[in-house]
């Protein structure tokens, strides 16, 4: 077989000091510690003729393998816009050391800098052109890149793979007229003749020493260094190897990191560091790090005899960090899960981060739970100790996290180079696949019901939308999955909890890196987020590491729910607080009427970034013509009923309810009253009102009859800031009594379908009952009242809108 000459054009050794990333540099981390003969025997070994090694303003690494066969001098330059002192890298290939020390007196220019090396010869390429070094390069900085420079990266084996696409893409695609307006627009001459084409070429940017020569440029034939690189400037050169992931990415940080970490304990702590070495190199190469010998043990033992921390696993009260991890790594369940995903992952990268996700989810778990456990047994003070637990395992996964940001924190930046070097936007950044996040999917609620019901009719329109939750029951998400009629995405939670105060609420403890990493993986466009709890948190968060659009909605007034659970005030601001952090957040907030629109306005969220839901109806479900007289004498009902759908609650204020109905009754008013749901309050309930019909959790047509069968609706919620249920009630021919507070006020059209009542005005609501008791609406009233809100209310109109970013006009 033909050999093909072929170079790495762009790998780091130890002579580069200094590296981007701020906190590296803080800790005194150096941006490699690859030795330049490493990087040399690595190369030669896997055929490269040419080779070599591009450290950061330094051809230390290059001058330190001068004398083998192939090599060449390059340097890795950090240039200065010197107007606003943004910085880039630039590569130049085969120089001089004289030539490095003219170049080291131009990087503060790089106008005169692109002059020299343009008027030397010197062949020479932008590196990662989208990766902002010092976090100021906008998209009129590469603009200028593009002028003044023809060869750039376009293939990097830790570099953005997102970036990398656009990136050729922008150039391949790139015209004269393109150029010409740059130009124009930049206000600068170029320094190359108009024709002259832009090329690509291909490096590793490896800096830890475990890409080395992963990505490179290769040409037909060449038999000096100078033919290869002529043959590379006038874009004869292929692109071969693989980009960049993040899984790639944060195992080079580990490794700099390891490195670091064992290079100072060699002096603080010199016994423990060939064990640490050990057992690190063994986790990076995707092997169990639970599969501890007896003599590493007795390593690990002695060590922590020495330096006094066997005492951590002695005393027997301690939830310590050391403790916790102790028994977790010697627990033989862990060492077997561990051991399931190093056989599912294919490669030591995928390996490597599974189970980081995995020990850093269940140990956090652990420490939640306990932090839990203090609080709710009055120990605030306690649950500290436990809660800080959780930094060290942080700091433990910070690399991925720190990697996510690296890579894909420029999106914005990557959208507007598009916009300005190509006729259209391609598809990968194109608004087009979504993912909806919520916490709450199995629940009878408006929330689950409205994106259930979104999402089947995403399916029918053709649009890329996915359901993202994490449900406790692998059956249901299985069944999800399977059958839903939408797709849905169902992470197994590494746990769930209760709130406090909020007994029977559970909420699952998603498993975070790997919801990330799914996000990352499947190249979504926009995250939506229902709800403000651990899926929704871990949405927003991946949505800030990944650059992506962000869209929230504020189905419930928690707010509201705390004030009633706790009847603390205090309690009820932390909430808002809490609230407005996370909503404000948002690209686009999406409320369920004005009333909460005007909430937000007044919390300080600007006008224009919130907007109303549209909402659609059920009209096969919810239909006047469900009516079955007997449906609810069936059920025990002696008189017309009065009927409530939703979760049985207190923050519904089914309390007050209660307290309605006994008053009716007192006054001899002959109405039954129906419950349709389930909830935490629902046996409290029983307790109060024995007599009312509880009929638990109604579905189809069965929960259609229910609403189409009774007399009137009585919704008394204050926390609901849509509600579905009012909706479905006036569709089904019931007029609706509702509160003034939230949103179902604006729902009702009073005097028409139904009457919006003082909240907790036992008085009022008492009247309004024993008015329509008195004088029921007219039939013909009710079927009118139910096809104008049939008419109103299309899920596939509300769907288009909300899709294509359309307010909606409450009605």
């Amino acid at each position: 077989m033909l050999n093909m000459p072929k170079a790495d054009l762009h790998v780091l050794s130890a002579h580069s000091k200094r590296p981007p990333e701020w906190i590296l540099r803080q800790l005194g981390i150096a941006e490699s510690y690859t030795d330049p003969e490493h990087i040399f025997d690595v190369l030669s070994r896997n055929g490269f003729e040419f080779i070599t090694i591009t450290d950061v303003d330094s051809i230390e690494g290059c001058l330190a393998i001068a004398d083998r066969p192939g090599t060449f001098i390059s340097q890795k330059i950090t240039a200065t816009f010197p107007e606003d002192h943004c910085k880039v890298h630039v590569l130049a290939w085969d120089i001089t050391e004289a030539q490095h020390q003219k170049i080291q007196g131009l990087r503060d220019n790089i106008y005169e800098l692109a002059a020299f090396l343009h008027a030397e010869k010197i062949v020479h390429g932008v590196a990662t052109p989208l990766r902002s070094i010092n976090l100021k390069l906008t998209v009129d900085h590469v603009e200028k890149l593009i002028l003044l420079f023809s060869l750039f990266e376009g293939m990097n084996a830790t570099d953005a793979p997102l970036a990398q696409e656009v990136w050729r893409q922008c150039i391949e695609g790139l015209t004269q007229e393109r150029l010409d307006e740059m130009a124009e627009r930049q206000g600068i001459e170029p320094h190359l003749p108009a024709p002259q084409p832009r090329r690509l070429f291909a490096g590793s940017g490896d800096y830890a020493g475990m890409y080395i020569g992963a990505a490179y440029s290769q040409v037909d034939k060449a038999d000096t260094v100078q033919d290869f690189l002529s043959q590379l400037h006038q874009g004869q050169a292929q692109l071969q190897g693989r980009g960049g992931d993040v899984c790639c990415f944060s195992t080079s940080l580990y490794k700099i990191l390891v490195t670091y970490a064992t290079r100072r304990m060699s002096i603080t702590a010199p016994h423990g560091v060939g064990l640490l070495k050990q057992v690190a190199e063994r986790f990076l190469a995707g092997h169990n790090p639970a599969e501890i010998s007896l003599g590493e043990r007795f390593a690990l033992l002695a060590e922590a005899v020495r330096t006094g921390k066997a005492l951590d696993f002695i005393k027997p009260n301690d939830v310590s960090l050391n403790r916790e991890i102790a028994m977790y790594f010697l627990d033989p369940a862990v060492k077997n899960a561990l051991d399931e995903i190093i056989h599912r992952e294919p490669t030591p990268e995928r390996r490597t981060f599974a189970m980081s996700s995995k020990i850093a989810n269940d140990l956090i778990f652990r420490l939640f739970n306990r932090t839990l456990e203090q609080i709710e047994s009055g120990n605030l003070i306690d649950s500290l100790q436990p809660a800080t637990g959780m930094l060290p395992i942080l700091a433990g996964i910070s690399p991925y996290i720190l990697s996510y940001h690296a890579l894909y924190g420029n999106r914005y930046l990557v959208e507007k180079v598009a916009d300005r070097a190509l006729p259209e936007r391609p598809p990968c950044l194109r608004n087009e696949k979504r993912a909806w996040f919520t916490d709450t999917l199995d629940d009878v609620n408006g929330v689950a019901r409205t994106i259930r019901t979104m999402s089947k009719v995403a399916i029918k329109a053709d649009k890329d939308l996915t359901v993202v939750i994490s449900a406790t029951e692998s059956d249901k998400g299985e069944r999800a999955e399977n059958q839903e009629g939408f797709q849905l995405k169902n992470f197994p939670p590494v746990g769930d909890f209760e709130l406090p105060e909020y007994k029977l609420q559970k909420l699952s403890f998603p498993p975070v890196l790997d919801m990330i990493d799914y996000i990352e993986r499947e190249r979504f466009t926009e995250c939506i987020i229902s709800t403000p709890g651990p899926v929704g948190l871990t949405a927003l968060a991946a949505a800030k590491l990944l650059g992506l659009r962000t869209c929230g909605i504020y189905h419930t007034d928690f707010p509201q729910y705390v004030r009633i659970l706790t009847d603390d005030g205090l309690m009820e601001t932390m909430m808002w607080q809490y609230m407005h952090w996370f909503y404000a957040q948002m690209d686009r907030v999406y409320v369920n009427s004005e009333f909460y629109r005007k909430c937000w306005v007044d919390r300080g969220i600007p006008y224009d970034r919130i907007h109303i839901l549209s909402r659609g109806l059920d009209t096969e479900t919810f239909h006047h013509q469900k009516r079955n007289e007997h449906f609810w004498q069936k059920r025990g009902a002696k008189h017309p009923v009065v009927l409530y759908v939703g979760r049985v609650s207190k923050e519904k204020e089914l309390e007050f309810l209660a307290r309605v109905y006994q008053k009716w009754k007192e006054e001899g008013i002959r109405l039954d009253l129906a419950i349709v749901g389930e909830g935490p309050y629902e046996e409290e309930l029983k307790q109060i009102i024995p007599d009312a019909i509880f009929t638990g959790v109604l579905h189809g047509d069965e929960l259609g009859m229910a609403y189409a069968s009774s007399e009137f609706f009585a919704f008394p919620s204050t926390t609901d800031t849509f509600g579905n249920v009012v909706v479905e009630a006036i569709a089904s021919g019931l007029p609706a009594l509702v509160s003034d507070v939230g949103g179902p006020k604006e729902i009702v059209h009073e005097g028409q379908d139904g009457k919006v009542l003082s909240a907790n005005d036992i008085d009022q609501w008492s009247s309004a009952v024993r008015e329509w008791a008195d004088n029921p609406i007219p039939r013909s009233q009710r079927i009118e009242n139910a096809n104008r809100v049939h008419q109103d209310r299309s899920w596939n109109k509300a769907f288009s809108d909300f899709w294509n970013g359309i307010d909606s006009t409450v009605k």
